[in-house]
């Protein structure tokens, strides 16, 4: 047993990863102009909607496959981003025009700096979670 609980290697393994993404979270956060450009420019490039989405689908479809444990908070952590980022991305692909509507929607840029500022947390706890496990 480590000290966080979690002694599940996929879960050791993936939430440094994990991790690390949701705390990039801090430039959206730290830039408040930062969410409308993205959602700007998406909304005028399809290609880049769909890269978007494309990414987002397969790597929480990867951490889905790898990843299929809710024991701990650490593993639900992991395995319910890998869900957010499989449906966000499935949404972005199969619904593009949907999308880019919600994104020009007054106050999306609000709901979005809230996600980030959910994500900023979790992503603290998973690299606790990597670097105190890994000595635990």
């Amino acid at each position: 047993m480590t000290l966080t609980g979690v002694t599940n290697q996929t879960t050791l393994t993936l939430a440094p990863l994990v991790g690390a993404y949701l705390l990039s979270a801090t430039g959206f956060l730290r830039a408040p102009g930062a969410v409308a450009d993205f959602f700007e420019d998406l909304s005028k490039h399809p290609a880049a909607l769909h890269a978007v989405g494309a990414v987002a689908f397969l790597t929480g479809a990867a951490i889905l496959s790898f990843h299929r444990h809710w024991a701990t908070p650490a593993e639900v952590a992991v395995s319910a981003t890998g869900l957010w980022w499989a449906f966000e991305g499935a949404g972005m692909l199969a619904s593009p025009e949907a999308v880019r509507r919600a994104m020009m929607r007054r106050g999306a840029s609000r709901v979005m700096r809230v996600q980030n500022g959910i994500a900023l947390p979790i992503g603290v706890y998973l690299m606790i979670v990597a670097i105190i496990g890994r000595i635990g």
